[in-house]
C-alpha cells in the first residue's frame, strides 16, 4: 500500500508542469498544475486527486461534471459542439462550463458543484 502511494506522488509531482499552466479548483485546491498530457479541466482535476461528479467518463453526455469559471473566462475557447448542444438543451449560464469538455488555460479558477 505504502508503495502505491509513493508511486502516485512521484507520478503527481513528476507533473510539474513544463507547460507552466495552472487552475485553481474553488474552494479548497488553488494552484493544481497542468500536464502537458491533460486534455481538459476535468483531466486535471482527476490527475491530482480532485473529485468532480463525470458519471458519462468524460463524454460530455450528462453534465455532471459542471463547474463555475470564476476567473478567466473572457480566454477559454468557445463550447465545443458537444458542450454547445448541452449548455443550450438545459440552459446554461456563461460561466457554467463542462470539465469534460473545456481545455485547461493558465490562470483559470473554477467552483467545483459536486452535491
Amino acid at each position: 500500500m505504502f508503495q502505491l502511494k509513493s508511486d502516485l506522488l512521484k507520478e503527481f509531482l513528476s507533473v510539474n508542469p513544463k507547460s507552466g499552466i495552472y487552475i485553481n479548483f474553488l474552494p479548497d485546491h488553488p494552484h493544481v498544475p497542468v500536464s502537458q498530457k491533460d486534455q481538459s479541466v476535468l483531466d486535471v482535476a482527476l490527475r491530482a486527486g480532485i473529485e468532480i461528479n463525470h458519471t458519462c467518463g468524460g463524454h460530455g453526455t450528462c453534465g455532471t461534471c459542471l463547474v463555475q469559471v470564476v476567473e478567466g473566462l473572457e480566454r477559454l475557447e468557445p463550447r465545443n459542439e458537444i458542450e454547445a448542444e448541452m449548455a443550450e438543451d438545459r440552459g446554461f449560464r456563461n460561466e457554467e462550463r463542462l470539465a469534460c469538455q473545456t481545455c485547461p488555460i493558465a490562470g483559470l479558477s473554477v467552483q467545483i458543484r459536486n452535491p
